[in-house]
């Protein structure tokens, strides 16, 4: 049958048929024209349609890379998706501007059937490569849509049904393609449902990136509803100092179109809030009003929010010269960068003159050996050290050595080549010291390395080549090495547990971070995450009652950095004022024995749902690895799961 240059939607189902064959599928006019311009412009077959490509590792981390800091804030969204779907489906996948699949999420049944059709981080899935999928028609329409079984172009595709919704960046610019993908026999009711899910996940994680994007801004925050309790039904407006629009979600123009009339978030750009919602004093407006706009289409809610201006003042820093001298902190920062040394390390003396000589070490390429409780920092003094020294331009490369499983450390170091192994994926993998040549290996836990691995690791640091797993060529590497481990080290080599030639070659220098409660700048500090955590969720400056900071300044902080920071977090998202108090803090914290040498069974009893279930999650829910950093035994550990009902996302990493 002769195709015409341009697609043709009136074309019958009879012509179809012809081509097709005798599909179920009775395609709506967006898959029509785009099976078409498959056919004519693209000049594929529905039976002949080759595999997708698929990115190695290293070209899947460069493409990543422009959109690190969104594809990391999709990850937690992403996880709550899968869990949410699971009954239905067995995927999620975050696609990129160019339809590369750059965060795949899936059950651990399921991954080799997907791996079968190409279904893998680093596939590509745009219309001219596979013809019609869900993720190609969702970055040509821009909206939530589905593609269910036989309405993929490609015959082999016939099984999957997806669900896609876009996620849009700056200016309203798509960034990203949300994915649900099934091989269930479920239809378009199901497929509907399962639409509403994967839009309201992606419209949260959309203004969860605005909010980061313009923390320093003042944006309004819109809802139908005066709850704003579901960040799926907000939009977002960033404002200038003189009130007019900067940057919009595209929902910000439903919510506004029939007060203002406009139908694109582009018209909003440049306009004034209060020519279009007819708002003169936003803030007078605020007290008076009750936050709430009188359109044409019902009520509009609004919240404002303030970017930080200034450093909360507490009577626990009283020399303004200490104010002064404090590190700006940057509340939206990305991935690309990290917390200065000196906001990691305060200005405690004790470690002052080790970070000398930690910075001479690493700059001359020596390695660097980090020690401390969980919590304290280490990862962060790491990729801090990496950003600001002679290896910035290469890869910063972290590997937990406790939260991946022993058997399969090897292959996620080394690499291994295809078929090396049953479930090996087909085209093999270069692994992560191959994506650290030329930036920095950072090896956390060091000391739950496998005696075996050991092994081959000093090998590695002392010829600087290695054999993948299933491979007979070695590759060649050159990284700057940073490890780190809460464990003492010396007892494990002299316990056999720790090779002495490795411990030696690891150690260029060490240096020892402090816990909390040992700090001397403890309350600045303690000070500098509240007033952080308020910036990054673009809340007014906060300030700690005095209750408040005698209580943090007393407890023991067995978590840390990490739980000072979880804690300051917490508070400031229920705080419904710029003013912390004993109510805005968890419960578990509140009720604690501000002894500040409590026994470890004091500290034991304090862990609170929230602190197990961080720590669980940084541990990637290895128990064992989570029990020993909080003190505990597994068996006390496991009945804590069970008493605050934690539950571990059901998919594999």
């Amino acid at each position: 049958m002769p195709i015409s240059a341009q697609p043709d939607v009136s074309l019958s189902r009879k012509d179809f048929t012809s081509i097709f064959g005798h599909r179920k599928a009775e395609p709506n006019e967006e898959v029509r024209s785009s099976w078409l311009r498959s056919l004519s412009e693209h000049k594929l077959d529905p039976d002949r349609v080759i595999d997708p490509e698929v990115l190695t590792f290293t070209e899947l981390v460069e493409h990543r890379a422009p959109i690190e800091e969104l594809s990391a804030l999709c990850l937690p969204e992403i996880d709550r998706l899968l869990h949410r779907v699971m009954e239905h489906a067995e995927v999620v996948m975050l696609s990129d501007a160019q339809g590369v699949v750059i965060q795949y999420r899936s059950t651990a049944s399921s991954i080799d059937k997907y791996s079968g059709l190409r279904v893998l981080p680093g596939s590509i899935w745009t219309e001219d490569r596979q013809g019609t999928t869900g993720v190609g028609l969702c970055l040509r329409e821009q909206r939530p849509l589905s593609v269910v079984q036989d309405e993929h172009f490609a015959s082999r595709l016939s099984s999957l049904s997806c669900t896609v919704a876009p996620i849009f960046g700056c200016e309203g610019r798509l960034a990203c393609v949300l994915n649900v993908t099934s091989m269930q026999d479920t239809g378009h009711a199901v497929q509907s449902m399962i639409r509403e899910l994967v839009a309201s996940s992606a419209r949260r994680i959309e203004n969860l990136y605005f909010d980061r994007r313009h923390a320093r801004r003042r944006v309004l925050r819109l809802s139908r509803y005066d709850d704003f309790l579901d960040g799926a039904a907000e939009a977002r407006l960033a404002l200038d100092d003189n009130g007019r629009i900067i940057d919009a979600t595209p929902f910000a123009s439903k919510l506004l179109v029939r007060a203002d009339g406009g139908a694109a978030v582009e018209d909003l750009f440049g306009k004034k809030f209060s020519s279009i919602a007819g708002v003169v004093d936003l803030e007078r407006s605020i007290e008076l009003d009750g936050s709430t706009i009188k359109s044409k289409g019902g009520a509009l809610h609004f919240k404002l929010h303030e970017p930080a201006k200034k450093r909360p003042m507490n009577n626990y820093v009283n020399n303004a010269s200490a104010l002064s001298s404090r590190s700006k902190f940057s509340p939206a920062s990305s991935l690309q960068q990290a917390p200065s040394l000196t906001e990691i390390l305060g200005t405690d003396p004790q470690v002052a003159e080790q970070l000398k000589v930690a910075q001479r070490v690493y700059a001359r390429c020596l390695p660097l050996l980090l020690q401390g409780e969980s919590g304290v920092g280490k990862t962060l003094l790491a990729k801090s050290l990496h950003l600001s020294g002679p290896h910035s331009n290469g890869n910063f490369v972290a590997i937990n050595c406790a939260a991946i499983p022993h058997d399969l450390i090897e292959s996620e170091l080394f690499g291994y080549r295809p078929g090396s192994f049953t479930g090996a994926a087909k085209q093999g993998s270069p692994g992560r010291l191959v994506a650290a040549n030329g930036g920095t290996l950072f090896l956390d836990e060091i000391g739950d390395m496998p005696l075996p691995l050991q092994a081959r690791l000093l090998q590695v640091l002392s010829e600087g080549e290695f054999v993948p797993v299933g491979g007979v060529a070695p590759v060649k590497v050159s990284f700057a090495l940073i490890t780190a481990s809460l464990r003492d080290l010396p007892p494990l080599v002299r316990d056999g547990k720790f090779r002495e030639d490795l411990f030696f070659r690891i150690n260029g220098a060490s240096l020892h971070l402090p816990p909390l409660r040992a700090r001397k700048d403890r309350a600045r500090l303690i000070e500098e995450a509240f007033w952080s955590a308020a910036s990054q969720a673009a809340q007014p400056v906060c300030e700690l009652t005095s209750e408040v900071m005698d209580l943090l300044m007393s407890y023991s902080w067995p978590g840390n950095m990490r739980e000072l920071q979880h804690v300051a977090k917490f508070a400031v998202a229920i705080s419904e004022s710029s003013i912390i108090d004993l109510a805005a803090l968890p419960i578990g914290l509140r009720g604690q024995d501000t002894d500040a040498d409590a026994t470890v069974q004091n500290l034991k009893s304090r862990l609170d749902a929230d602190i197990i279930f961080a720590a669980l999650t940084s541990d990637n829910w290895n128990v064992s690895a989570t029990a020993k950093k909080l003190g505990i035994s597994r068996a006390t550990l496991h009945r804590k799961i069970v008493e605050f009902e934690l539950q571990r996302p059901k998919h594999r990493s």
